[in-house]
Formats: C-alpha cells, structure tokens, sequence
C-alpha cells in the first residue's frame, strides 16, 4: 500500500512540474515578487542613509589650553562633526533648525579650572532635533567627564607628592610642572586598554513583540505562504479535472482503493508543496538575505505543518467544487483573502487591531506568526509549537471535510 502511495505521488510530482508554465509561476512569479515586494518595504531604511556623526557647532570664548582640551576631546569622539562658529552664529542656526546642538565655553573656564573652582559649560540644543541633540550632549559629557577625571588625577597625584615629601621645598612654577605631567600621564592613560572591558554578544532568541518586519523579511515568507496555496489549490483542481475527464473512475479499476489513490495524489500535492517552499526559503536565505532563523528543525516543523494545512484546504476546496472551473474562481478568491487577512502582504503589526485578531482565526495568519517568530523574534522549536499545533488543527479539519465530502466520480 505504502509502494502504491509513493508511486502515485512521484507521478503527480514528475507530470506536474515537466509543465514550464508550473515552474514559472510556482518558481519564477513568488521569487519576483518576493524581491519587488521586499524592495518596496525596504525603501526608507537603507543602512548606508543612517549618519555616524553630527555636526556640533563650537563656541571657545575661552581660547585656553583649558578649553583646547575639552575641544580635542569632542573631536575625537567618532559621533561629534566639531565645527567652529561664533556665538551668534550657532545661536542663528540653531533657531533656523539647520543644527541640532551647539557648545559654548565661556570667558573664564580655564582660569576656573586653575583656580580650583567648579567651572560649566553652555549646552543649546534644538527642540525639534532631540535624538541627534541627545547624543551630541552625552559626547559632551564624556569629553568633560574626561577632562575632569584627569584633573581629579591630577590634583591627587600632588597631594601625595606632598604627603611623600617629594614637593618639599618645591616653587610653585615647579609645583604647576608637576600637576602637567600628572595630568598628561592621566590623559595618556585614558588612550591605553581600560581596566574593565565590555563583551558584546549577539543574541538570536528575541522576544520584542513590537518589532515590525520590513523588507524582504516579510515578502519572503508572505509570498512563500501565499504561492504555495495556488500551488495545493492547483493540486485540488486537478483532481477535479481527472474526475471530469474520467480519469479517477479509470484508476480505481485497478487494484486501488479509493484511500490510496487520493492519498497518493494528496502526497504528491505536500511534497510539491514542500519543494516549493524550501527553494523559497533558501532563495530568501541566500538570494534576499533573510535570516531563516538558526533552528533548522523550527522551520521543518513549520513548513511541514503549513504544507499540510495548505494541502488539505485544497482538498476540501475541491471536495465542495462542482467543476474545475468553479474550483478555480474559488481557489483564487480565498488565496487572496486568506493572504491579505492574514498578512502576508503588509506586517500585520501595522493593521487595526481587528485585523490582527482576526488574523489568528485563518491558517495563513498562524503560518505569518510562526515565520516571523523564527525569521523576526529569532525563537526556537518550543516557542513556535502552538502556531505547528494550531496548523496540524486547520488541516485535520479540513481534511475531514475534505474526505467525507470528495466524489471520484
């Protein structure tokens, strides 16, 4: 029995796809769709637009050494684009909005500094530019933060020298030449490996539900749920046809039971299927770069599962047809409901909230969910179970409708 199943199966297989029109619209079509869609979602984020620096417009009212090392400071800061400007030039462009921030550094802050006393800064910054605004000041405060950390050095480095007796007897031009080469060694240090170092780790298991697939990350699997329904509602139509043509009532002439012939023909309809999509997941991959999750048996699960659901919907949309024509129109009006309603064409995470709900009441919304938890959330075999159960749900329904209501003749 099992013999006969995968023989009719691999027949199915070899005559549908020596058909060049299968191949091109199971094959071709979703695949240039899938970069269309995918560039269109994608137009607005491309990395290369995202700025590494931004411009700070500098105020030295100062012109000390001071003031010249808080300016060096900044400069050297990847994120800062220093420019120097007079007052009121800085003060213009910030009000025209053609600059997000500007630093002045008053008359006096290095005699200040000298003297001991506690010396600030004047930050302006653009109220309609806060994020570039907000970065720009967290650079300010680590360059001061540097300097201040260096004097603080500094001034401890000679408090010891006192208690050690080493400035003794010491002028006071020779006491100012001991806290400059204290301060150089600490800015010196500040440019030597740190003492405590950060190790950043890329981490596959997401769990932020707000994040919303753009790009390729979502027509890849939209258009690989939505073109693998035509190709099992295909399937469904064709069993339609061979019972038009006669064919059915021919093969179970043969020492065939009706159970075996639909369940080879039905195999043959979930094996495509899964072709089909595992080249459209490996097209994504490799083609389109879209991370297919790092847990392989993930994603069998939900291709099985999905390819499953999809066979047995055609199935039942065959069974409740009355000709290969109205299985057709049938087929193709609810490939495009159950696509759009279930997001395979737009993330559903951008939809009024009806629209989500009643997206989890259609296959192709579970189908959305589970890929993008792989593709999108990076979540592993246990997270994406429910979305494996409720498919394997969808199609033992429908194949139970699909069975009970299929004539052969």
């Amino acid at each position: 029995m099992i013999r006969r199943i995968t023989t009719i199966a691999f027949l199915y297989l070899k005559t549908t796809y020596t058909s060049r029109a299968t191949l091109i619209f199971t094959i071709a079509m979703p695949l240039l769709f899938t970069f269309v869609l995918g560039q269109a979602m994608q137009a607005g984020f491309a990395p290369g637009e995202i700025p590494t620096s931004w411009p700070l417009a500098l105020v030295d009212e100062d012109q000390s050494a001071w003031s010249a090392r808080l300016v060096a400071g900044l400069e050297a800061d990847p994120t800062v684009h220093a420019q120097p400007q007079s007052r009121e030039a800085a003060l213009a462009a910030l009000e025209e909005g053609s600059l997000s921030a500007a630093l002045i550094i008053p008359a006096g802050f290095g005699a200040g500094i000298e003297a001991g006393e506690a010396v600030t800064v004047d930050f302006r910054q653009s109220a309609e530019q806060i994020t570039e605004s907000q970065i720009l000041l967290e650079a300010v405060n680590a360059a001061a933060a540097r300097l201040a950390g260096s004097l603080a050095a500094a001034d401890l480095a000679v408090r010891v020298a006192d208690e050690v007796g080493i400035l003794a007897g010491a002028t006071d031009a020779e006491r100012e030449t001991y806290h400059a080469m204290a301060y150089e060694g600490a800015e010196n240090e500040w440019g030597s490996a740190p003492p405590v170092a950060t190790s950043t780790t890329a981490v596959t298991r997401l769990v932020e539900e707000a994040v919303i697939p753009i790009g390729a990350s979502q027509s890849s699997p939209g258009m690989l749920v939505m073109y693998a329904l035509f190709f099992t509602f295909g399937g469904g139509a064709s069993l339609i046809v061979e019972r038009e043509e006669g064919t059915l009532r021919r093969l179970l002439v043969m020492p065939l039971g009706k159970g075996t012939l639909l369940a080879g023909k039905l195999g043959g309809i979930f094996l495509g299927a899964l072709v089909q999509m595992a080249i459209m997941a490996l097209a994504g991959r490799f083609a389109f770069g879209v991370s297919w999750g790092q847990d392989p048996l993930a994603l069998a699960l939900m291709l099985t599962a999905y390819g499953f659901a999809g066979t047995a919907l055609g199935l039942m949309v065959a069974a409740l047809a009355r000709t290969a024509a109205q299985a057709n129109a049938m087929g193709t009006l609810s490939i495009m409901a159950l696509a759009s309603l279930g997001g395979a064409w737009w993330p559903i995470e951008i939809v009024p909230e009806w629209m989500g709900n009643l997206a989890l009441a259609l296959p192709t919304g579970w189908a959305m969910r589970g890929f993008h938890d792989i593709i999108t959330r990076g979540l592993d075999t246990a997270a994406i179970m429910p979305e494996v159960g409720v498919l394997f749900g969808f199609g033992a329904l429908f194949l139970a409708v699909g069975v009970w209501r299929f004539r052969y003749e």
